[in-house]
């Protein structure tokens, strides 16, 4: 009798070691005092990446932002697909910064870092891209993306 093989394909996955998907984030004492503009993003890793990968982006966007659409707090992309991690600040030293300053208040924000494979040269797209120029410049070579998600607030 032949023995079944079940192959299960992984799914590309995004994680941080400061925090669960759907958790909480972490606050530095930076943070709160936020006036200085002083921002932390966290460490964020990804796994499962897909075939045909040649670079990651990254966007940081809260939805819950009292704008329409939200707030895409900041964009980086050309990340060579040798790294699968990025140090917590990433996003501040790499690519469009706007900040990352969680709200003032009590109303819960939602903080969804998502991770994008893509087949496009590390170097190939020009610095200083906004969030949907970036989706502009990848379509049709996203082979992938991930997501997840921080809560700020009560």
């Amino acid at each position: 009798m032949m023995p079944w093989i079940l192959a299960v394909a992984l799914a590309f996955a995004v994680t941080s070691p400061a925090f669960t998907n759907g958790g909480k984030l972490p606050v530095s004492g930076a943070q709160r005092a936020c006036g200085g503009g002083s921002s932390v993003s966290p460490p964020l890793t990804w796994s499962n990446v897909p075939a045909g990968v040649t670079s990651f982006a990254i966007v940081l966007h809260d939805p819950d932002a009292p704008v329409p659409g939200g707030f895409v707090h900041w964009v980086t992309y050309g990340i060579p697909v040798r790294l699968t991690a990025v140090p917590a600040n990433f996003g501040a030293a790499h690519g469009h910064f706007i900040g990352y300053c969680p709200p003032t208040g009590d109303a819960p924000h939602h903080y969804v870092f998502t991770v994008y494979a893509t087949d496009v040269a590390p170097r190939a797209l020009e610095p200083g891209l906004t969030w949907d120029a970036l989706l502009a410049a990848l379509h049709g070579h996203v082979k992938g993306s991930a997501s997840i998600v921080g809560r700020y607030g009560q």
